[in-house]
């Protein structure tokens, strides 16, 4: 249980190679989010390494990840492997507005308009409300934007890389994370893509919003 929230809650902070978030706004107080992340054999490797994990067997563990969403209030989940190292997860919020998400600010919806906001003030209360366990994985990974240090990529790379080798520090700082935001009718969207390096170093927020 340990190894799969190290791995889920570095995925949901999108330490990956190529993860992606899709939200879509529904048509009351509801949204549909659609995440999918992966991760090299050698950065899968490691990841299995830190956390004590059995070596053969899949990174994720498809019925753990379904518990989780369900915990989280979400209805409508499924979750599928595509291969040992990536996953892929949906799943409806059905009242957004109360849920920790939206009173974090992170995602926020009425009946015009649909937000994304990513910073460290997000980040930071994401981590309020994980496990004592997960957040000492977090720890770990010193990531910039949650313990409220200054650095720039080149530093953060080198301090990944001190700590797990090149490969790994390479994939995470060089990776890219694609965000897309739809309209109720599916027609309106919004989609844009990221570095992670950027956004793990970065001191302010970026938002990205749809109307409808």
């Amino acid at each position: 249980m340990k190894a799969f929230i190290l791995l889920l809650t570095c995925s949901i902070l999108f330490f990956s190679c190529k993860p992606q978030i899709s939200i879509k706004a529904g048509t009351s107080d509801d949204a549909t989010i659609f995440f999918s992340t992966g991760f090299s054999e050698s950065t899968a490797k490691t990841l299995k390494s830190v956390s004590g994990s059995d070596m053969d067997a899949p990174l994720f563990n498809k019925d753990d990840v379904l518990m989780l969403l369900k915990s989280a209030g979400a209805i409508n989940t499924s979750a599928t492997l595509p291969n040992q190292n990536e996953i892929t997860t949906i799943g409806t919020l059905p009242s957004l507005q109360n849920h920790p998400l939206s009173q974090a600010g992170l995602i926020t919806k009425n009946q015009k308009k649909l937000s994304l906001t990513l910073g460290p003030k997000q980040i930071t209360a994401f981590y309020e409300l994980l496990t004592e366990d997960a957040k000492a994985y977090l720890d770990l990974m010193m990531i910039p934007a949650l313990i409220g240090e200054t650095m720039s990529v080149k530093e953060y790379r080198e301090l990944l890389s001190s700590m797990y080798g090149p490969s790994f520090a390479n994939e995470i700082v060089d990776g890219k994370l694609t965000i897309n935001l739809s309209a109720p009718n599916g027609k309106t969207k919004v989609e844009e893509t990221l570095n992670l390096g950027e956004l793990l170093t970065a001191n302010e927020e970026k938002s990205w919003s749809i109307t409808f």
